[in-house]
């Protein structure tokens, strides 16, 4: 049994700033996904010497003055997180708060815990404890960065953020109720049963937070594929439309031919003028059709080539249809469907008809099937990953290029989106000779 007579330093005000510090620099690493920027560095290490500075002053303050000097720690810990990333919501932002606050809870009673058992006996000076303390911060990080990235934090809902809230509250008081008064320590022993207390309750919080991030990304991920498999139903269904239209064209042909007869017959000069200009303007409206060798991609061009031409855009087309026809018809029709309908919408936003711009190639280079679709646009985006819907109903759309992803990886092949130069460019490339994914 342990010694009760064995007295541990509390944990230093600098040991806890740095991993309230280093807590935030992990979420922010989880809601940011741009290129780092040299001035939001130096922020970050602007709110180091902050967080450090608050906590050392904060212990200063009176006992009764504790919780209020937690508050504007945690407080600060906001203010870091906001400051890099503005355009986060306000609940997103206090779940990250929460998440943050409680890893920097297990980190700093986990690394002086160590640094107790191993250092502080030995009584090696401050300087070499706290180094030991920077590396087991380091080790710490590192872990749970590569534990955690998988979850990204995009939408919390309200109730999520009050449940982190009361989970932290909740972890934060049963842990430092060791702490409160030299009376518990008949209860729980002497120092250092009091700090492995406070590194379980603290792993069992963090545990609760991992727990929780996980139901939301299975939840997330559910709902992703629920929306994209909704949507390749609709873009076949449209492809079965377009289909029908196509042979009702046909039709439309075909009865052009018995007009040609009876303008043949018709010896009237007005009336067979009349006839021509009807005739003309049939053949200008349902001239559309794109031939490219694969009848899916036939049917689907063509009707998108009449949709542009209808709405005063210019749709460039030159496609080896046959190169996709290692793609099955749910797979295509929404590759086809949702890359053309998003330049559709954005190129629609110009009011420039010269500016309505959309080229489409398929073609091949090597072993590689090269699908691209680009369009003019007046509104570069800034993103790193999956630029966002300009949609009203976000909650259904977006999912666009994400389906698309979704089949380059089911056919073993990448999919990349830039935005340069007033063009937004998608790229599927392909290997002919992969087959398709089983998974």
């Amino acid at each position: 049994m342990m010694n009760q007579d064995i007295v541990w330093p509390d944990i230093p005000r600098v040991v806890t700033g740095v991993a309230e510090w280093l807590a935030c620099l992990e979420v922010i690493l989880m809601l940011h996904h741009r290129q780092p920027q040299l001035v939001k560095g130096l922020i970050l290490l602007g709110c180091l010497a902050g967080q450090v500075l608050l906590q050392m002053w904060c212990g200063t303050w009176l006992l009764p003055l504790w919780i209020p000097g937690i508050l504007i720690n945690i407080l600060w810990m906001f203010y870091t997180i906001w400051l890099i990333v503005p355009e986060a919501q306000l609940r997103l932002l206090a779940y990250s708060v929460c998440r943050a606050f409680v890893l920097a809870e297990l980190w700093a009673s986990v690394a002086w815990l160590l640094n107790c058992w191993f250092l502080f006996q030995l009584h090696l000076r401050l300087r070499y404890q706290f180094t030991f303390v920077l590396v087991v911060y380091a080790i710490l990080f590192v872990a749970f960065f590569y534990l955690q990235r998988a979850f990204a934090l995009r939408q919390i809902s309200k109730r999520e953020a009050v449940t982190a809230a009361l989970t932290a509250m909740m972890i934060f008081a049963i842990s430092n109720v060791g702490f409160i008064s030299s009376a518990t320590q008949s209860f729980f022993g002497g120092s250092p049963e009091v700090f492995t207390v406070r590194v379980i309750v603290d792993l069992c919080g963090t545990l609760i937070i991992i727990i929780q991030d996980n139901y939301r990304a299975v939840s997330e991920l559910q709902s992703d594929l629920q929306a994209m498999d909704a949507m390749m139903q609709s873009q076949y269904q449209q492809y079965q439309e377009y289909k029908q239209s196509s042979e009702l064209v046909n039709q439309h042909f075909h009865d052009l031919k018995h007009q040609l007869v009876t303008l043949a017959m018709e010896n009237d000069s007005q009336k067979r003028q009349q006839y021509l200009d009807e005739i003309n303007t049939d053949i200008n409206l349902y001239n559309v059709g794109v031939k490219t060798g694969n009848k899916i991609a036939d049917v689907i061009l063509t009707r998108k080539n009449a949709y542009c031409r209808q709405h005063h855009i210019t749709f460039t087309c030159i496609a080896n249809g046959a190169l996709m026809n290692m793609i099955n018809t749910m797979d295509l029709c929404s590759l086809l469907g949702n890359s053309l309908d998003n330049a559709i919408e954005s190129v629609e936003q110009l009011a420039d008809p010269e500016k309505r711009l959309i080229n489409l190639r398929i073609v091949n280079k090597g072993q590689l099937v090269i699908y691209q679709v680009e369009n003019y646009t007046d509104n570069p985006a800034d993103f790193a990953d999956l630029p966002q819907t300009t949609k009203e109903d976000k909650q259904r759309h977006g999912f666009g290029l994400r389906s698309i992803r979704r089949i380059a990886e089911k056919y073993g092949g990448t999919m990349t989106v830039k935005n340069q130069h007033h063009w937004f460019r998608l790229t599927v490339l392909f290997d002919q000779q992969t087959k398709t994914s089983t998974n």
